[in-house]
Order: structure tokens, then sequence, then C-alpha cells
């Protein structure tokens, strides 16, 4: 008993270690002395709140036989765990030795991160980490971590890995599965989760790697993935291990397989090793490796049949492929380092052992050099604090000339996003996708009393909610109840009330607009302004004409404008909205859930009454949010529903009634209320019934009925198993894109995507694209025919083939959203590809990336018309954003297929498709790869070409700032890797202007809610400047059409600011009208409301020599610049601070904007004290100062000061 460590779990989370031990003490009958223990930590758990205690028993005859024998009434044993029945607690103690799951070992005092660590195959959770021989007590995770790293919270984990008598067949894909779900379960799936090491031993690496490459799979910034700082792997065998001993140990058991994997040089741990690498260097994931020195003794069959450690001693894992090769290359690095034990005893630490030290310097070493990924709060605020809006927000110029006219001028705004873009649709296009209820069906919600939805119709409750399964009808019923004439006759009652009807089909699989809440927001809107055009003037405070006209309502002004509609109470307003399938929303449902509640939570008035009926499946979020709501399960309803519907598809499928119909109270009962199950199973019999040359027969029919799956993932998975192998690569293929493509697919572009799929170049893609049967009159009609064919021939009846209207496209998507579930499921691959899923390592996005590089090609040359481009560059933007989805879902590179790309075949096509003639087209492949942020490529292509960006004279940074494909982190992450590969500023020297000018307008930032260190162009200011950017450059820059030139920090925002006074720019630097950056925040400030300041950012004379060409726009130098009156007041702060000083601005201007200062409540004392404001002209008014510097418009003359009461009002906060 000395020699064994258990775990007891469910402890009371608010006793110390003394009183947890006099509970356990009292509960097993044992006296105090004989338990020790030596950890007790809060439970990962967050759904139960209670303690984990880690104890040794002193080896004693009531120890045993308690444990053994079972003499105590109120210990149970059940399998390997103890149940410890306490009067006083309402659940057991659970106690144990096998310790698998998760098990934290300690509590910091400060939580700053968690270590979790993966023990090796066929080794103990804890006792691997222990070290031989001896007593137990010692355990460094837990004994020896926390002293030197007090922040930390180690915790371990344990799973399943005996070798010998093994009945389990889990593969390492399977047990990284039980990873996640894990880790999922006890929180660290949320956002706000703690920045995460881990330490993992053997087999536990490669469980952890495969556990990177399913997450990334499915979601690339899977919280798990973007929390964790660093590994350090301790005799991962990456490139395979001896293991012919274990072979013969497992031979002939299920586990084999699993062994099998481990062999030398097996292609699947080296696929895993290269995909790994390519997400953790994406992630910017710290890693080391440690390597064993010693031989370690292999396992032998003894005379007896046991297994004993007396076999030959060999290296199990060699260094070579501990390391991923770093060993031989021969390198001087600190990544890898060398632990002089055997496999099993690497791990060991003694509380003296030097390897641990090292290991701890690791550990410490990832937390301090890793920046914690920035995560969302959780709980976003829904309805947002009015804002006040200020007269400078306005385009100057004539406004519409009536009401009616602004009407429809917001209401074309709001549609423009829905009528133009990359998938135009319209408001309806969601409810007009889903089919009308069957004949009779779904009545019963008006009829029966038990519903209860007419009551909450009359009463004055607000939330009403209908939950249900996947496949239920619960979209249908929001149809059909959404636009019934009942539903308004009982909302308007006797009165005759005016009622608004509003409805929003959240769509998973529509365009980004059908699933989000900017898509909500705007159709909310149009649809409120339609039906009473008088709710405009709540609207038009937050219509940005300047804005709009570029097609762009910010999601911020949206949720202004439906604010101010619903708070208001001048105009009546009784509103009905509909919502269905909330669990279809594009973020976190605790969002949705909370815009509903602070909804419903209005208080009705005389002028205003707001109603909800919504519709989701039954998650448990919903669940808690909307329990004590009115509402109910539409499956209690449906069963008559169902036997109508099974008898109408029967009919219309023309099946032998006869035979079919004696099947309906089987299929009924069977469904459990779910449409989705009948549809499946009465195509799938009528197939079989068609294939079948003299039809089938009655009992035929039910043997076939009884084989279909109750469950519809299960069904999926069974149309799947009758799809003929020979046919399951396109069915991957075809099912991989259509989930994968984050806009409905067109024929044409799902087409080249599936007959590109295996091709390596894009001269084979483009040879097979080629050879489609595609006729030069019509062929958008003969590729939705051929894939109308291909999806009936591959897919099973999963994917549907929306047909357009005249002048519509014709749209490719898969049936029903469970279907998407289905394919997005860690073992879709595995179940269509067999075993080729292991040596498959490509994606839909790879698929989508040649597709619509090839289908830019084939559009060209349909067109013949470099003119119009729009369908190509559209195809060649999509090519783009795949290709870095591939590399950040798969963990490589397209670096084969993209140096395949033939830019001198057509050199037209590519100006076009590729910067639009803003930057002159490079023949390299370089800069291209940069501006798409394909950091995997650009590492292989330094891999082979180590020069390869020192010897580019192309201005790379340019590139990836300006023509960047996504804007965010990653942008800094890329210019850090040029930056450190040798590029050299200066042959870039439009890259920092092109920066600073980026924070300075906001620019594609308009619409997002940031800090301002948040910003990534401030993350790349910083990247350069500690590569040597220098800080006194020139700014061409045009104010009132004049040019002028100033220095970055003449415009920078407060961050900005800092960044540059800390790393040594001057603060008294001149622009070129002698004026400093305090000139400029006085001459700015002093009145900002009085008028519109505009200023442009110019290119330098190095941008391709279009000099005096703008990059900016015309900005608002008061709304960009700076943000509030505070800020401006911490700016001038920081500049006196620095020394700065005025060299232009008059005393009299400089005491005005102090007075400002002053009059909100800042303290000006000090400042006005450092200033030793110099009395220049008295007779010069403050506007006079700002005229004679040339900061207002020539055009513009001064007008009176308008009264302090109206420029606080007009503040912009």
């Amino acid at each position: 008993m000395d020699r064994e460590v258990f775990r007891v779990r469910q402890l009371p989370d608010q006793l110390d270690k003394s009183q947890t031990l006099r509970l356990i003490s009292d509960a097993l009958g044992l006296q105090p002395v004989t338990i020790e223990i030596y950890s007790l930590a809060h439970s990962v758990d967050p759904w139960f709140q209670s303690n984990v205690a880690t104890l040794m028993f002193q080896d004693s005859p009531n120890v045993r036989a308690m444990l053994e024998k079972g003499t105590r009434r109120n210990v149970t044993k059940r399998h390997d765990e103890w149940y410890i029945k306490i009067d006083s607690l309402s659940y057991p103690l659970v106690m144990d030795k096998h310790f698998r799951g998760l098990t934290p070992l300690y509590d910091p005092v400060s939580h700053h991160a968690d270590c979790i660590a993966i023990s090796g195959l066929a080794s103990h959770p804890f006792g691997s980490w222990q070290p031989k021989g001896g007593f137990k007590t010692f355990m460094w995770i837990r004994d020896a971590l926390p002293r030197s790293l007090p922040n930390i919270r180690p915790i371990i984990y344990g799973y399943d890995t005996a070798l010998q008598g093994s009945t389990s067949f889990q593969s390492i894909f399977d047990l990284s599965l039980g990873l996640i779900q894990n880790l999922a379960a006890n929180g660290w799936s949320s956002p706000l989760c703690k920045p995460l090491v881990f330490l993992a031993h053997s087999l536990g690496g490669l469980v952890l790697k495969q556990t990177f490459v399913t997450l990334a799979n499915k979601t690339p910034d899977a919280p798990i993935l973007r929390s964790t700082q660093g590994v350090v792997f301790f005799g991962v065998p990456n490139s395979g291990m001896e293991q012919s001993e274990l072979l013969s140990v497992v031979k002939g058991q299920p586990n084999s397989g699993l062994v099998s994997d481990l062999s030398l040089h097996s292609p699947y741990t080296r696929q895993l090793d290269q995909q790994f690498i390519g997400i953790s260097a994406l992630q910017d994931t710290l890693l080391y490796w440690g390597y064993e020195t010693k031989e370690s003794p292999t396992v032998a069959w003894e005379s007896n049949g046991a297994l004993s450690r007396t076999g030959p001693l060999k290296i199990l894992v060699t260094p070579d492929s501990a390391t991923r090769g770093q060993h031989t290359w021969g390198e001087v690095t600190d990544t890898i380092f060398p632990i002089n034990e055997d496999h099993s005893s690497m791990v060991k630490f003694a509380e003296d052992d030097p390897s641990l030290k090292i290991v701890v310097g690791k550990i410490a070493r990832i937390l301090s050099s890793q920046q914690p990924a920035h995560v969302p709060a959780v709980g976003e605020s829904t309805l947002q604090p009015r804002t006040i809006v200020s007269n400078s927000a306005f385009l100057q110029g004539p406004r519409p000339a009536s009401k009616r006219s602004i009407c429809n001028a917001i209401l074309k705004s709001l549609r423009l996003a829905f009528e133009e873009g990359d998938q135009a649709t319209h408001l309806d296009s969601r409810l007009d996708q889903i089919e009308k209820r069957f004949q009779n069906t779904f009545d019963w919600i008006f009829d029966r009393n038990d519903s209860k939805f007419c009551d909450w119709l009359q009463s004055d409750s607000t939330i009403f909610w209908i939950n249900g399964k996947p496949g239920s009808g619960k979209s249908t019923l929001m149809k059909f109840i959404s636009t019934d004439s009942r539903t308004s006759e009982l909302l308007e009652g006797w009165k005759g009330d005016q009622i608004i009807k509003v409805a929003f089909f959240f769509h998973y699989r529509g365009t980004s607009l059908q699933k989000s809440f900017d898509g909500l927001l705007r159709s909310i809107l149009t649809q409120l302004l339609i039906q009473s055009p008088d709710l405009c003037v709540f609207v038009e405070p937050f219509y940005d004409r300047r804005a709009v006209l570029n097609e762009r309502w910010t999601l911020r002004g949206l949720q202004n404008a439906f604010q101010s509609i619903i708070e208001q109470n001048e105009v009546p307003l009784r509103l009905c909205m509909f919502f269905d399938a909330l669990d279809e929303y594009d973020g976190r449902p605790e969002f949705i859930s909370k815009l509903l509640l602070d909804l419903g939570s209005i208080t009705p008035t005389k002028n205003k009454r707001i109603k909800l009926c919504f519709s989701s499946r039954p998650w448990d979020i919903f669940i808690k949010s909307f329990q004590h709501c009115a509402g109910f399960s539409i499956q209690d309803f449906t069963r008559d529903d169902i036997r109508d519907y099974c008898l109408g598809s029967i009919k219309e499928e023309r099946l032998p009634s006869n035979i079919i119909e004696t099947l309906v109270p089987s299929i009924v009962k069977r469904s459990e209320g779910v449409f989705l199950w009948v549809q499946l199973v009465i195509k799938s019999l009528a197939r079989a019934t068609r294939a079948s040359p003299t039809g089938m027969s009655q009992s035929q029919c039910a043997k076939l009925l009884d084989s279909y799956p109750n469950e519809l993932q299960d069904f999926y998975a069974e149309i799947i198993e009758r799809i003929p192998h020979d046919h399951r690569w396109k069915t991957y293929v075809m099912l991989e894109v259509i989930v994968r493509s984050e806009h409905i697919l067109e024929p044409l572009e799902f087409l080249c995507a599936l007959q590109s799929s295996e091709s390596e170049t894009f001269t084979e893609a483009w040879s097979t694209v080629k050879k489609l049967p595609l006729g030069s009159v019509a062929p958008q009609d003969d590729a939705a025919d051929l894939a109308r064919d291909y999806a009936r021939k591959y897919c099973g009846g999963l994917v549907d083939i929306i047909s357009g209207d005249k002048g519509e496209k014709t749209l490719l998507q898969v049936f029903h959203q469970t279907v998407h579930e289905f394919v997005m499921s860690p073992r879709f691959k595995g179940l269509v590809l067999g075993n080729r899923a292991k040596i498959t390592v490509d994606n839909g996005n790879t698929f989508l990336a040649k597709g619509h590089l090839v289908a830019a090609q084939l559009q060209f040359i349909i067109s013949r018309d470099v003119r119009d481009f729009y369908s190509m560059k559209e195809s060649w933007l999509y090519w783009r954003r795949y290709c870095m989805l591939s590399e950040q879902t798969v963990g490589r590179s397209m670096k084969t297929f993209i140096d395949s790309i033939p830019f001198h075949v057509d050199p037209k096509l590519i100006s076009v498709l590729t910067l639009e003639n803003r930057i002159s087209v490079s023949s390299e492949h370089l800069p291209l790869a940069i501006s798409s942020q394909l950091y995997l490529y650009i590492l292989d292509s330094i891999k082979q070409t180590p020069d390869l960006i020192r010897q580019s004279r192309q201005p790379l940074l340019t590139y990836l700032i300006y023509r960047t494909a996504v804007l965010d982190q990653s942008v800094a992450q890329m210019a850090r890797l040029v930056l450190e590969n040798g590029f050299i500023i200066d042959q870039d020297p439009d890259a920092f202007i092109l920066i600073v000018g980026s924070i300075y307008t906001g620019r594609d930032l308009a619409d997002r809610d940031l800090e301002p260190d948040e910003n990534p162009y401030f993350d790349i200011a910083r990247c350069l400047i500690q590569f040597g950017q220098k800080l006194d450059v020139k700014i061409n820059i045009r104010i009132s059409h004049r040019p002028a030139q100033c220095t970055p920090l003449h415009i920078s925002t407060l961050p900005l600011a800092k960044l540059l006074l800390d790393n040594g720019a001057p603060v008294n630097g001149l622009d070129s009208e002698q004026r400093t950056p305090l000139d400029w925040l006085c001459y700015y400030f002093y009145d900002y409301s009085q008028d519109q300041i505009a200023a442009e950012v110019l290119m330098g004379p190095s941008w391709r020599g279009k000099v005096g060409s703008t990059w900016g726009g015309v900005v608002d130098v008061n709304r960009r610049l700076h943000h509030s009156w505070t800020e401006a007041y911490e700016m001038m702060c920081l500049l006196v601070e620095r020394g700065g000083r005025a060299n232009k601005a008059s005393a009299k201007l400089v005491e005005g904007l102090l007075g400002h200062f002053s009059r909100r409540g800042l303290e000006t004392a000090a400042l006005s004290k450092s200033l030793s404001l110099a009395q220049k002209s008295s007779d010069e008014t403050p506007e006079t100062a700002i005229l004679g510097h040339g900061l207002l418009p020539d055009y513009k003359k001064p007008r009176p000061r308008r009264s302090r009461h109206l420029r606080d009002k007009c503040v912009v906060q």
C-alpha cells in the first residue's frame, strides 16, 4: 500500500487539507495517521464544484481488508473504483488508482496558465512520471513544478493504453478524440480558457499531434489550439519506433493496429508530423523535443506466460525520430535536449534531477516568450449604449428632399449587401427554400389547446420557444405560423391593432448574411421600414451616406439603428418577430440567447409591445435560457403529421401502396417525430424498388426498413456504406467542397474542384477540367446538368441542386444542416475512404483552392474579354482564401501546385486578377504567396531556397500590407517571418508609411470594435520597429488640397505614439510647415465640432511611380485621429511628458484646448505649468490661428463659435 497512489474525487470544495483528511479517515474507519494527502485541488469540471485529492495509505491489515475484502458497509467497489458513501453528503466520494481523465494536482494562488501532462504507451497516468523504485511519495509534476512555477496549474491526463490482454481497438485518432472531448467538457472549448502548455511522452505526443490535426481540420481557430502556447515532447516517435517485441505482445489482439502505426518509417506518423508542424507554425506554438540516450530493455515472455522487461536492450525511439531529424542536422539549437535515461525513465525525474531543471526552464520559456492570444469576451453586449452622433458624421452636401426619399435611400443601402457581392440573394431566399407544409400538417398548433400558442399570441407574454430534434420540421412550422393569416388575426385581436411581423431564418449553409448578426439586423430593419416608414426617422441619424455609398453599414450602426427603434415610444410599434434555427447562428449561442432575453425584457407601453417566437434544437444553453418561457417540443405533437406526410410521400414517389402502406405504422413509430428520417426512408425504399428488376415484396421492404438506423447520423453513414468503393473518392470530394465552401457553390465551381481534386499541378488540373463536356453556347446550363447527374450518382441523395428561376444561378448545398454536421465530424473521412483516409491529407479547402484557380482560367476563356472580369476576379480571390484555409486546416502548403501556376501564359489575366493594376504585376510566386498569407508556402520555399527572401527585390511588405487576404494578427506573423529571413526594410520604404496611414485612417477596421492596441497594423508597426525601421521618415499628405509632409508622430493614435516615442521618435519633429505634433493636437482639437477637417495620406515616390495618387482617401481627422477628448488629453500629457512643445500654436489656442479639458473634469494645472506657455499675438483668435496655418479647407470661412452646450452634444463617444 505504501507504493500505491490513490485519487479521491467529488470531495467538498470548501474543505482544506486537514478537514479533508478527517472526512476521509472517518468515512473509511481509519486513523488519520494512516493516510497522507499529498495534493488537494479544485476539480477542472466547470459544472460540478468539488475537490480532487491524491493520497497514500500506510500498509496495514485494516486498509487491505477495507479495499480488497469490502469490510466497510459504506464502501462499494465497482470495477476499478471505490464509492464511499457519507451521510452528510448528497453524493459519494469516488476513489481510484487508474487516474483516467484529467486530474489537477495543485491550485495556484494566482492562476496564469495550465500545464497538462499526457503519458505514453502502456504507462500509468500518474506513476509514469514518478522515479523508479523506493517509496512513491514524490512526483515532480505535482511536487516540484509548483515550487518553480507557482502560477501554473499542473494537470495529468490518463487514458487506456494497456497492451497485454487488451480488448480495445482504439486508434491514435480515437485517443485524440477522447482527449478533445475531455478538454472541451472541462472548459477548454471556451475562448476565455487560460494559456496551455503540454508535456507529452511517447505515444502521448502522437495523440497530442493528432489532436491538433483533428481540431484544425474542423476549426483552425479552436480555443484549444489558440490557447496552446507550447509543448515539451519526450521520446515521441515522430517517424516511428522499434516495436517488433510489442507486435508479438499484441498479436491477434484488437489493438494491434495501434502498435502497427508506430512502426519505423510509418506513413501515418510521417504524414501526421508534417501536418502537425504546419499547424503549430501557424499557431505560433513553441516546441521542444527531448530524446533518450540509453537503450531500453524490451519485453519478453517468461516461461510461465507472463511478460517482463527482460528482453534485449534496444533504442526504442532514436534521437532522429524523437527530434524530427534535428539531431542529425548537427545544428546547435535549444529546441532539442538529451535526457540520459532509457525510454521509460526519461520522464521519471527525481527531486534533484538536472534534467528536471531543464524541463522547467523550457516551460518557463514557453510562457514568457509567447503573448497570450486575444480572445473575445463571452458576454458580448447585444443592445449597445446609444451613440451621441456628431454633425461631422454626415457627408457634406444636399440631403434627400423628403422623408420618403430618405427612407428609400436607407432601404436601398440595407439591401445592397443582400443584392450584391459574392452570392447575390434576396431577403426571402431562405424562406422560399423551406418546403411548404404537407397538406394540413401543423394545423394542430392553432387547433389544440395544449400547444398554448394561441393563448400566447393573445397574451402579454413576450417569448415563445419551439424546440425540437434535428429534422423534426421546426423550419417548416416556423414558415407556416409566420405567414398564416390566423397568426395575424390573433395578434391584432378585436381592436384591430396594426401588427408588424418580421422574420429571420438563420441558414448555416447559406451566405454569411443568412447566418450572422449583421444579416439579421439588416433584414429586420428592412422589414420594419417597409411596413412602417415612419420609423425611418429613428434610423436616419445612423445612416452615414458616405459609408453606404461604399456599400457599408457598420455593425455598430446597425445595432444603434435597431435599438433606437425598439426604445422609442413616439411611433406606435406592435411588433412580433419570428426567428428560426438559432442553432444555425454563426456565432456563440450565448450571444443570441442574451439578445432574445434582452428584447423579451423590454417593458410594454401604450404605444409599444414586442413579442418573439423562435425555434432551435434543445441545446443546453437554450434550455437554460428559455426553460421558464412559454413553448413546446415539436415532436410531442407531430405523430399524426408524420403519418400523413409518410402516406403523401409514398404517393409522390409512386410506390406500390399495397406493399408500402403496411409499413407506415412502423415508420411513424421509429421516426420519433423526425420528418427528415421519414423522407430518407421513403426515398431509400423508392430507389431500392426501382433498382430491382422484378420489384420488391412486402417482406423484402420490411427487411430493408429494419436495416435502416434510427438516428440520422447513423442513417447517413448507412447511405455512404451503400455507395460503391470505386465512387467513394468523388463522394468525399463532393461533400467536402460543398460543406467547406464559404459561399453557396455554383455548378462550374463545383465541377472544377471535383475534376482537379487529385491534380498535383495546375497543368494537370487544367487538362482534366478541359475534358468536361461543356458546350460553347450555354456552358453554365451544361455544368448544372452535369453537377445534378454527379450528385445523384455519387452522393446518395445528400446533396440538393437548387435550380434558379429565369436569370438566377443554379446552386448546390447539402440538403440539411445535419448532413453538414455529419461531413464535418472527425470520423467522416475514415468512413468514406477507409484505409485511404490515413494517407489522405487534402480536404475541401484544398480542392476548392485548385478548383477556383482553374475556374478563373476557364471563365477567362469563355469570356474572352479581359474587361468583363468580375467572375474571374471572384474566382481568384476565392483561390487565395481557400489556399490559406487549406494551410490552416491541413497543416501543409500547396507549394507544388502554386509553383506550377503559369504566370507567363496569360499575363493580361493575371494582371487583372491579382492586384487590379494597383501594384505592378510580378512574375514571381513569392509576392503572390505573401499577399495571400500563405505562411507554410513561404516556410517551404525558404527551406528549399534559404536566400529566397534576402535576394528578392520585390516590395514584399507592401504586398503583404496592401493586398493581404485577411486582416488579423497573422499579418504581423507573416511580416516577422519576412524580416527574420533577411528582407531589408530600406528596399520597401512605403511599407511603414502604409502602416501608419492604415492606423491613422482605420483602414479595413471601420466595422470592427477593437481596442487600439489590438489593431493588426499596430503589431506590424511594432515588428518593423524591432527590425530597425527609421522613425523620422516623411509622410506625404494633402491638407485642404495642398500637398504637405509630416512625421509618423503627427498622425499617430495614442498607442502608436507611445510605441514611437518609446523607440526614439523625435517628439518635436516638424512637418513641412514647421509644426510639431503638439501643434497638430492643438489645432485639431480646439473645437472639432466646428468644421470637418479633411486630410489625405499620399504614397511616397517609390510607389510604382504614381506620385500624387491617393491611397487613404478623404479622412475625417477628428473621427479617425482621436476618438475622444480623454484620448486627446492623454496624448497631450504624453507629448509634454516626453518634452513636446508647441512651435506654431498660439498661447491663446493652447489655453483654449486646456479649457476644453478642464470643463470635462480633466486636470490641467500640471499641463499648463509644464507647457510654459509662450505668449503670442493677443489679437489672434483660435479660429484665425487654425485658418492661418492652413488646417481648414480654403473654401470654409470661420463661423461663430458654437455654444458649449452644442459642442458637448456633438461629441463622438
